[in-house]
């Protein structure tokens, strides 16, 4: 029994180190990178857009250019044409949108530019913590505004693309709703790198406790299930079980709430680490708690073979 359980302990603590090392290799490293959406431009598809995305960490600066299809997504690289003319002003129709320089600002027109007023922006005060969030930015009124606008008709009306320097592409789509999709970024592919969060947006559900309790209480049930089933369970045993969700449990809970790394999501990588953890520690918890041995009984001795008490003449 001392080696089984010097095994179940060795399982679980290579469970957890090897969890552990897993997630410190995805997780992303600072990117110090400086790339900035300069100009938006129509693309030669109906409802497409030219990005033109300028990289700063060479000397001198080089432009690269991808297409994006009416709804916001990465169709491909395009060859780097002659720099296309940056548009203050776009039109479909009459529905027409401009961008104000120096602010990262939107404004829409109904009626063909006779009047415009409020489409999008993000305020003077969350613009400077924004700011705060990009190293190396330089002068925010340059390089933290929308530069340039590009309106393209599509089936059901029109969508709508704004080059915002730092912070990458803004999107409206058909229905009317604005998107920070985030700065366009190669390696594994080319993806949106998304935006640091605005004051202004809501906080995002921490699913960490959930996570981790769930992971917890599973593994815990799985060795007390299997306890009650054998009647045998001795406190050391329970401890072991006890231990090892806990463990399951921190790691679960610590990755519920995985950055977006690369060109996967965030959850990619969280399924990656809270499935086989919790797995394996539900395979621990059953091989302690099944080897855990029954508490002997005193052999009961047949009646025919119970030797007579002496007796004292």
């Amino acid at each position: 029994m001392q080696r089984e359980s010097r095994l179940a302990l060795a399982m679980a603590m290579t469970l957890l180190l090897g969890s552990t090392v897993g997630a410190c290799r995805l997780l992303p490293g600072a990117d110090a990178a400086i790339h900035e959406v300069t100009a938006v431009a129509p693309g030669e598809a109906a409802g497409s857009v030219q990005v033109t995305v300028t990289d700063y960490d060479v000397d001198p600066p080089k432009d690269w250019k991808l297409i994006l299809d009416e709804r916001g997504e990465i169709t491909h690289l395009s060859p780097p044409p002659a720099p296309p003319s940056a548009h203050l002003q776009a039109c479909a129709g009459a529905e027409c949108y401009r961008v104000v320089t120096g602010e990262l600002r939107v404004q829409v027109s109904h009626d063909s530019g006779a009047t415009f007023g409020e489409a999008w922006r993000v305020a003077s005060h969350t613009r400077r913590h924004l700011a705060a969030d990009y190293a190396r930015l330089g002068d925010p009124l340059i390089h933290l505004s929308s530069r340039s606008v590009v309106v393209r008709s599509v089936a059901r009306g029109h969508v709508v693309f704004v080059a915002n320097g730092r912070d990458g592409v803004l999107y409206r789509d058909v229905v009317g709703g604005w998107h920070r999709l985030g700065m366009p970024t190669g390696g594994e592919g080319v993806y949106f790198k998304q935006p640091p969060r605005l004051d202004t947006d809501p906080e995002p559900l921490d699913a960490r406790p959930f996570v981790g309790g769930a992971a917890f209480l599973v593994v815990l049930l799985v060795g007390a299930i299997t306890g009650a089933i054998r009647r045998a369970l001795p406190p050391l045993r329970a401890a072991a079980v006890l231990g090892i969700a806990a463990v399951a449990g921190t790691i679960d809970g610590l990755a519920a709430r995985f950055p977006d790394v690369g060109m996967f999501p965030g959850y990619f990588y969280s399924a990656v680490i809270i499935l086989p953890t919790l797995a394996c520690a539900m395979v621990i918890a059953f091989v302690v708690a099944v080897t855990a041995g029954r508490p002997t009984r005193p052999r009961e001795v047949p009646p025919g073979l119970r030797r007579a008490p002496p007796t004292h003449r």
